[in-house]
C-alpha cells in the first residue's frame, strides 16, 4: 500500500469511527457505522497480529480468537469514544489493543482447549486417529455430516435477521472456496458478522462433530 491509499484509508477509517461516536450507544445509526467501520478495517489487510512462535500450532485460532473479541469490544457499549483521533489512527488504536490486550487473552482461551476441533482441512487432515483408515478423510467426513444435518441443528443456527445465513450455508460456501467478501456480497451481511457467527458455530458444534465422526 502507497502513502496515498494509506492516507486515504486512515482517512476513511477516522471519518467512519467519528461518525460512530456522534449517535446515541443503542442506536440503530450507531451500529451500522460500527458495522461500516468493522468491515473496512478487516478488508484492510492492515490488521497487524503479534508474532509467536512459543504457541505456532495454534497461531491462527489465537488470531481469529482475539480478532473477534476486538471487533466485539469495539461495537459494544460506549468502546468506540476510546478511540481519540488526536493521538493517533484508527487502525493503530486497533491493532494496540490487539497487541497487548486481545492477543494476550486468547491464548490461554485457545492453548486450554486441547480437545476443540478445528475444521480448518490442513488441521481436520493431520488429526491422529487410532480408528481403522476410512476411504474419507477426517474433512470430508465432516462436511459430509455437516451437509446431512441430520438433526436439522446446523439450518437452525443462523444469523439473527437473516435465516439464509446459518451455518450449514456458510459452511458449503467456505468449503466450495468462496472468500468472506464474495459471501458478504451475495448476502448483504457484513463480514465480520459473518466471521465471528462462523468461528463462533464452529466452537458450539465442535462436540457433536467429534461424537458422530
Amino acid at each position: 500500500m502507497n502513502d496515498d491509499s494509506k492516507q486515504q484509508l486512515n482517512i476513511r477509517l477516522k471519518k467512519l469511527a467519528l461518525q460512530a461516536q456522534k449517535y446515541d450507544t443503542a442506536s440503530k445509526q450507531r451500529r451500522e457505522a460500527l458495522t461500516r467501520l468493522i468491515n473496512a478495517i478487516w478488508i484492510s489487510g492492515k490488521i497487524s497480529y503479534p508474532a509467536n512462535y512459543r504457541y505456532r500450532l495454534h497461531y491462527q485460532d489465537i488470531c481469529d480468537e482475539a480478532v473477534q473479541n476486538l471487533f466485539l469490544y469495539i461495537c459494544q457499549g460506549d468502546n468506540i469514544e476510546k478511540y481519540n483521533p488526536e493521538r493517533g489512527e484508527v487502525i493503530t488504536w486497533v491493532n494496540i489493543l490487539l497487541n497487548r490486550r486481545f492477543f494476550p487473552e486468547a491464548i490461554p482461551k485457545i492453548v486450554g482447549k486441547e480437545r476443540e476441533t478445528n475444521l480448518d482441512k490442513s488441521y481436520m487432515e493431520n488429526i491422529p486417529s487410532s480408528e481403522p483408515k476410512n476411504s474419507k478423510s477426517l474433512y470430508e467426513q465432516v462436511i459430509e455430516f455437516i451437509e446431512e444435518d441430520p438433526k436439522k441443528l446446523f439450518v437452525k443456527e443462523f444469523i439473527r435477521g437473516h435465516p439464509e445465513a446459518n451455518f450449514k450455508a456458510i459452511a458449503k460456501k467456505r468449503y466450495a472456496g468462496m472468500s468472506w467478501q464474495e459471501i458478504s456480497v451475495e448476502w448483504g451481511i457484513g463480514i465480520s458478522s459473518l466471521h465471528i457467527f462462523f468461528q463462533r458455530s464452529m466452537k458450539k458444534f465442535a462436540p457433536i462433530l467429534k461424537e458422530c465422526i
